[in-house]
């Protein structure tokens, strides 16, 4: 072929490649090309794990788990019968240890009398009962009870006395309260007795015994009764006579 028949194809393929380009660029976008197979040369390697932590680092092992038994099973519930317990309650009385009472029963003849009690413990007591003759009355005669009883006094009689005695109380209180027994001194001087020298005074002692029975009511009031047996004697006489007991008073 001829130099010039050459430069016209040439010619005429670049007119065609200057022609097909602006219909490749119209072309839509294709998707992106798959990606190599792998393990390929060209793929890339995984990293190497991290080194251990230092062994001072490294977290201490959990303690051991020891495993025990389960517990027994509980008994089997029974019933009780239920017990029924009483409480008692004490109400202790308050403390009364002194009683100071009168003998009214003695004034209608003319003796004034009184009575001290101390208790000393439970169940034991010391009384001394003063007594005087203030004023004349009939006491009757000589083998009279009564005349006997208040130191062989006639009518126109003036004494000074006290009784000395003892008390065993039978209940167990803090007040001279229930009943009573004991023994006790009589002792005493009288003026124009029934026996013996009337002209002087003249001094009587003796014996009694007496059981009776006291209460001490809320407050203090005291109130309480007794019988006895006394012994009495002066200058050569010799007389035993009852006793009535009746006071009136206050505890303390």
């Amino acid at each position: 072929m001829s130099t010039r028949g050459r430069t016209a194809s040439v010619v005429a393929a670049w007119a065609a490649v200057a022609l097909a380009a602006p219909a490749a660029r119209a072309q839509p976008n294709l998707p992106p090309p798959p990606p190599p197979p792998l393990g390929q040369p060209g793929d890339l390697q995984p990293l190497p794990p991290p080194p251990p932590p230092p062994a001072a680092q490294q977290p201490a092992p959990p303690p051991p788990r020891y495993t025990t038994a389960p517990p027994p099973p509980p008994p089997a519930y029974r019933p009780h019968p239920r017990r029924r317990e009483e409480v008692v309650y004490v109400v202790e009385e308050p403390a009364l240890p002194v009683a100071v009472t009168l003998n009214p029963a003695a004034l209608f003849w003319g003796r004034l009398s009184a009575n001290v009690e101390v208790q000393l413990a439970p169940h034991h007591s010391l009384v001394a009962s003063p007594n005087a003759l203030i004023f004349d009355e009939d006491r009757g005669g000589p083998n009279s009870a009564l005349s006997q009883g208040f130191g062989f006094a006639s009518p126109t009689s003036s004494s000074l006395g006290v009784e000395l005695g003892y008390h065993y109380w039978w209940r167990w209180r803090r007040t001279l309260s229930g009943p009573f027994f004991g023994p006790s001194l009589l002792l005493g001087s009288t003026t124009n007795a029934n026996v013996g020298d009337p002209r002087a005074g003249q001094t009587y002692w003796g014996f009694a015994f007496d059981v009776g029975e006291q209460e001490v009511l809320p407050g203090g009031f005291t109130i309480g009764f007794g019988l006895g047996l006394g012994v009495a004697r002066m200058a050569n006489w010799t007389a035993a006579f009852p006793r009535f007991l009746f006071q009136i008073g206050w505890s303390f």
